[in-house]
């Protein structure tokens, strides 16, 4: 049994280097880092100094100088055992300097000199740092080689093989792997499923979150408090809030207690659902059973009071966190900023993301683009302007959502000639503008009276691949039935309803 699973693995892992090194004979291979090429630094002459700093100094060891250990005790004779290397591939890979990692055992395996054979710890530290790096398939290649000394995998194995899929966007061939290793043998535990479920949720697709999560409690393993938050995180991401009270109620009666991120899930669904009274119970209810909130939950707390224009609230909320030791991040500051600038209290909201930079919060594009809407929001132009400027000269680059908000706040305050300026800026140098770019636009041309020309850019959508949303077909069906043009209203309305959002197939009318 034990001979064909390792055959049974090992193909897999052929199957997968077939994928990704259609070559034959060409293997994975890392140049060794160039610092490795030292000289073994002195130590002071006992023959039991790496011991020494294995038991008492690790902890404390930098990735450089861990590496020349590793090399002096590759050197040292009688070799140290598999377990001493292994603790000092540990403390570099928990540097998260993976990559030296796999070029120190590269190292080894090259050297003619050196006989040093891993464990399957070693493996899985060495499986890790490949998915770590985001080379899965290399990784797996790796699990070919360790089936081949013998060496079978483990859970700890697929978890990391699983996770290291769906770091580079590859879910599909998680879920492969983590099957071809559940026939092999090798039996999925919680982790596995959990990082499955989790990517699962963070792409959207809930519904295959949900089978998985069922499939694993058919198979009688338990789902934990992580597996919980984690599924509960993704359906209130996508506003499914009453499935949620299923798992709670799951929750309760495995008599698993939530934890600040379960918390924090509901509380953001809530708050984005319009429940925030809802969403406040759910604080008070975690308070009481001792769950500290973290920032995530203030954040989502201090944005709730702003949706519900009770900005002071919010400040103060910001204030109590500070005291309680939880650091703001850019986040809530923002949060707190977008609620003052919704109030028309542009100078408070300035301030609030004034005294963020001066706390060493670095602003990035979301915080520029929260001040910029703002700016716009209270008629300072200029400002708004000018600090769009910042972010294409020396701030965090641009996103296209700061292109559509300088675009909606030109139209908004009557600038008209600018936004279309602008507009024809980002067409000569953009190719990533979406139907929300052009929604503006054409709602920002119809409330100019120029009708006509909205009309030609609504029509040539469907020429560049776009497809109307509610939004441009509301605006641009009111203006032409408010200037008299009738038939072609009638004509935008039947096509809309005809197709919908899933293609524009309209003509022009001339």
């Amino acid at each position: 049994m034990r001979w064909s699973i390792a055959t049974a693995i090992s193909s897999t892992a052929k199957l997968f280097l077939h994928r990704h090194f259609p070559k034959k004979g060409t293997a994975p291979s890392l140049r060794v880092s160039g610092f490795l090429r030292f000289r073994v630094r002195a130590f002071s002459g006992a023959s039991d100094d790496y011991r020494e700093i294995l038991r008492s100094e690790l902890d404390d060891i930098d990735c450089k100088d861990a590496a020349k250990l590793f090399k002096y005790m590759a050197e040292y004779r009688p070799l140290p055992s598999i377990v001493e290397f292994n603790k000092v591939l540990t403390s570099i890979a928990k540097t998260k300097r993976y990559d030296v990692v796999i070029n120190l055992w590269n190292y080894v395996e090259k050297s003619e000199s050196l006989e040093i054979s891993p464990d399957l710890y070693t493996c899985n530290i060495l499986v890790n740092c490949f998915c770590r790096c985001s080379k899965p398939s290399f990784a797996l290649s790796y699990l070919g080689k360790m089936m081949k000394l013998g060496i079978e995998p483990d859970a700890v194995t697929n978890s990391s093989l699983v996770n290291g899929f769906c770091r580079v966007n590859r879910v599909e061939d998680a879920l492969y792997v983590a099957d071809q290793m559940e026939i092999m043998g090798v039996k999925l535990d919680v982790v596995v499923y959990t990082i499955l479920i989790d990517d699962l949720c963070k792409r959207g697709l809930v519904g295959e979150a949900r089978e998985v999560f069922e499939s694993m409690k058919n198979k009688g393993i338990a789902p934990n408090v992580f597996t919980f938050s984690v599924l509960i995180t993704g359906l209130c991401n996508c506003g499914k809030l009453s499935e949620v009270f299923v798992l709670l109620r799951d929750m309760v009666s495995r008599k698993i207690k939530p934890n600040v991120v379960t918390f924090t899930a509901l509380i953001d669904g809530y708050v984005k659902a319009g429940m925030f009274q809802k969403a406040l119970d759910v604080h008070k209810e975690m308070i009481k059973i001792s769950v500290d909130p973290n920032v995530f939950t203030y954040s989502s707390l201090i944005n709730g009071y702003c949706m519900e224009n009770r900005v002071n609230k919010a400040k103060k909320l910001l204030g109590k966190m500070r005291s309680e030791g939880c650091d703001p991040n850019v986040v809530t500051y923002c949060a707190l900023a977008n609620g003052f600038f919704k109030s028309n209290r542009v100078e408070e909201g300035i301030k609030v993301l004034n005294d963020m930079c001066r706390r060493g919060v670095a602003p990035n594009t979301v915080a520029y683009n929260t001040l910029i809407q703002g700016c716009f929001q209270a008629g300072r132009v200029g400002l708004a302007l000018a600090r769009f400027g910042e972010m294409t000269s020396s701030g965090p680059p641009p996103n296209l959502r700061s292109y559509n908000i300088v675009l909606a706040g030109l139209f908004s305050n009557k600038e008209v000639s600018k936004a279309l300026r602008k507009f024809e800026d980002m067409q000569k140098a953009r190719n990533d503008l979406d139907v929300i770019t052009y929604t503006i636009v054409i709602h920002g041309m119809c409330k100019a009276c120029m009708v006509e020309e909205a009309f030609d850019l609504y029509c040539s959508l469907g020429l560049i691949g776009l497809k109307p949303d509610d939004k441009a077909y509301t605006a641009m069906v009111s203006a032409l039935r408010k200037n008299g043009m009738l038939a072609k209203a009638n004509a935008v309305t039947r096509d809309f309803q005809e197709h919908g959002a899933r293609k524009i197939s309209l003509k022009c009318i001339s």
